[in-house]
């Protein structure tokens, strides 16, 4: 039972009569201010104790729960990022393919415009150095004849 604010007066006061103010003053120090009662015990401190370790226990289980979750998503997240990379490099790759086949048939295509464009060059060529030799032989023999 907790002592009253008059019992620790009159205790006080009975003290003072008996041993003088000051040793009075240093022995009250001593007790508690709500009481005995009050005060926590080692069992009191062991349950707290044992709470505590429960509570945190709890804690880092849920903790490890949520990191394990958030591993498996992130190992999923990582596959499935792996794969859509799989499918960039080889379409990546296709292009290319294409590309290059789409480049070698504009080359040869060019090759054959470029034969073309010189064989009919050479018509011409050909056809105005027989008009020249023509107009020679006519000039020479047309003043062979004069």
């Amino acid at each position: 039972m907790a002592a009253t604010q008059a019992q620790r007066a009159a205790l006080y006061a009975s003290l003072v009569d008996s041993m003088g103010e000051e040793a009075a003053d240093t022995l009250m120090d001593q007790l508690p201010p709500g009481g005995w009662d009050q005060m926590a015990t080692k069992d009191d401190l062991a349950g707290v104790e044992l709470r505590l370790r429960a509570a945190f226990t709890e804690a880092i289980a849920e903790t490890n729960v949520k990191l394990a979750e958030g591993h498996s998503k992130l190992v999923e997240s990582h596959g499935k990022l792996v794969e859509s990379h799989g499918t960039l490099v080889e379409s990546h790759a296709s292009l290319l393919v294409a590309m290059h086949e789409g480049f070698a048939e504009a080359a040869k295509e060019r090759a054959e415009i470029i034969k073309s464009q010189a064989k009919q060059l050479y018509v011409i060529v050909a056809t105005i150095a027989a008009a020249a030799i023509s107009i020679w032989i006519a000039l020479f023999t047309g003043a062979a004849g004069s």
